[in-house]
């Protein structure tokens, strides 16, 4: 193979180094992704089965396709890199079979992630903070690539300086190089990872349970409420709707089909509004038979429910918004709650904030009331319930600017996970407080904590409770002295590294002048070694080879007398 065709093969080869190595850390994050995101995938699942007409397990199908795609990029990483710069890239089918699927991977890894954040927005903050996490590997590995890269370049300009009448351009591009390394080096520590917090370690925020405990009871009922409060929750939160009889009552869903057992009590409205129903009606419904029939947590399969809670849960019924009341009041917690209005045509549409706020305020509750109030009735609440805690529902993809809001007297920001870091910040360093919901897991947890929010809404009180110390926390002094140890060796590495230095071909060949009598001199050297060699080797023939050259010498001498008698 010519040089030209070795060449090209090289090239050939790292380029398809570099696609395994792209699409190896694609993999790797998309299976991190999925596997920390918890029942959305489910969500996922049903969204997909809306469009296809066919429900199947969509997101574990993908989350397979990337697992091979991941183990086929390692091994042709583990292949490739092995083989060096000697691999010798054939145009076989595999290459181009993996191009291909490649090509596929990175444009289903992109489109999905842009369908997630358009149909779900809160999803900016959960990939937001997951790459976060990511940077305690991919900082290093990022950072050693640009320097093995910067190293070939120095190297290449202190091997062309050696033979360059002008050293100085060399040598200034060896410093723009260095100066490039230290600002990559240096980015990282202007920009740490949320982990590597600045000062003293955030307050662990208060807990506000998502309808109670609802991974361990069925949702909005008293004995999730119960269970809450025995995890030492913060908070209770809520959903209310009103009855057609105008009755407030906590229920989430508009229908009564996945909660209770409608369909078996009255069949021919299982798929009417949960508002058409009388108090009666709906006291006569059971609301925690379907917990224990389907699970939706796994918590019962995996042991986390007792059977004396799960026979407490069997008998649930949807209580009123008094019941509630009553309850938090016992127990001290904050309430918190979304209006859920009826139906138009329903009697009470235009009455449900009247019933609601009357009973609020007879409750005695006062500050425990977290109000989620819009703009438009803001006022009201201040004139005639200042006392309540005064919540703004706000999305992360529209987040209002900090001052209006405390202008307005607002104070708790309750908002989606797709805020941000600064815009945390921004909130708190006014003093409004940030409510997030809804956080199940505990590495997310852990990343909001360390963001600075105040409280956080969660389905897992069981688990979040449990947490003294956010996951990953590690102080910013300490950070910068990992970081600066692993600079340093690297630093090291690039300093001890020498080019190899090629011959110039442009150089003129020195011609040496052979010396004659140098010449003539080692041979005679080499004729009396030989000589010494033979004597050593064989005395008697040298003894006789001396005498016959001493007669020969004899003969000599008398041959000018006999000359002289003829």
């Amino acid at each position: 193979m010519g040089n030209d065709q070795k060449s090209k093969s090289s090239l050939k080869s790292r380029l398809h180094f570099f696609l395994a190595l792209i699409l190896f850390l694609h993999c790797a994050f998309y299976l991190v992704y999925w596997f920390s995101i918890g029942n959305l995938r489910e969500d996922v699942d049903l969204f997909i089965a809306d469009i296809t007409g066919f429900l199947l397990p969509y997101t574990s199908i993908l989350i397979g396709l990337t697992a091979i795609i991941g183990i086929w990029s390692l091994c042709r990483l583990v292949r490739l890199g092995l083989a060096g710069k000697n691999a010798d890239w054939k145009p076989a089918f595999s290459n181009w079979m993996y191009f291909g699927v490649g090509l596929f991977f990175l444009v289903l890894f992109y489109t999905s992630f842009f369908l997630i954040l358009r149909e779900n927005p809160s999803q900016k903050g959960v990939i937001n903070l997951l790459l976060n996490l990511t940077r305690l590997g991919t900082d290093p590995v990022l950072f050693l690539i640009a320097a093995v890269g910067l190293r070939r370049v120095i190297l290449y300009f202190r091997s062309r300086a050696v033979h360059a009448d002008k050293r100085w351009p060399w040598s200034l591009g060896i410093g723009v190089v260095l100066v490039l390394l230290v600002g990559l080096w240096l980015l990282p520590t202007l920009a740490p990872p949320n982990w590597a917090y600045q000062g003293d370690l955030p307050a662990k925020p208060a807990l506000i349970a998502h309808r109670g405990a609802s991974m361990l009871a069925p949702e909005n009922t008293i004995a999730a409420a119960e269970l809450a409060a025995k995890y030492e929750a913060f908070g209770f939160e809520t959903d209310i709707r009103i009855s057609l009889d105008g009755v407030p009552f906590l229920m989430h869903d508009s229908t009564l089909l996945r909660t209770t057992n409608i369909s078996e009590v009255f069949p021919d409205r299982s798929k009417d509004d949960a508002s058409s129903f009388t108090m009666d009606e709906l006291k006569s419904l059971n609301a925690g038979l379907w917990f224990i029939q389907k699970d939706p947590y796994n918590t019962i399969d995996n042991g986390l429910v007792s059977q004396a809670q799960l026979s407490i849960n069997q008998g649930q019924k949807i209580p009123t918004l008094s019941q509630a009341l009553e309850w938090v009041a016992e127990e001290n917690l904050v309430f918190l709650f979304d209006l859920r209005y009826p139906p138009e045509d329903h009697p009470y549409h235009d009455q449900l904030f009247e019933i609601v706020f009357d009973q609020l305020k007879e409750s005695g509750l006062n500050g425990n009331i977290w109000f989620l109030i819009d703009r438009q009735n803001i006022d009201r609440l201040l004139a005639e319930a200042p006392q309540m805690t005064r919540v703004i529902g706000v999305s992360s993809t529209d987040l209002p600017d900090p001052q209006d809001l405390l202008d307005l007297d607002y104070e708790i920001v309750n908002v989606d996970t797709g805020i941000l870091k600064k815009d945390i910040q921004a909130y708190r360093k006014l003093g409004l407080g940030v409510n997030v919901y809804t956080i199940d897991q505990p590495w997310l947890f852990s990343q909001f904590w360390l963001s600075g929010v105040t409280s956080v809404t969660t389905n897992n009180i069981h688990t979040l409770s449990q947490l003294d110390r956010p996951f990953l926390n590690v102080p910013y002094s300490r950070y910068l002295l990992f970081w600066g140890l692993f600079g340093i060796i690297v630093a090291i590495w690039l300093a001890s590294s020498q080019p190899q230095i090629e011959d110039d071909p442009q150089a003129p060949i020195k011609m040496e002048t052979p010396n004659l009598l140098d010449f003539a001199m080692a041979e005679d050297k080499k004729l009396e070694k030989m000589e010494s060699k033979q004597v050593v080797a064989d005395p008697d023939v040298s003894s006789a080879a001396g005498s016959e050259i001493d007669d020969n010498i004899g003969m000599d001498s008398t041959a000018p007398k006999d000359q002289e008698d003829d």
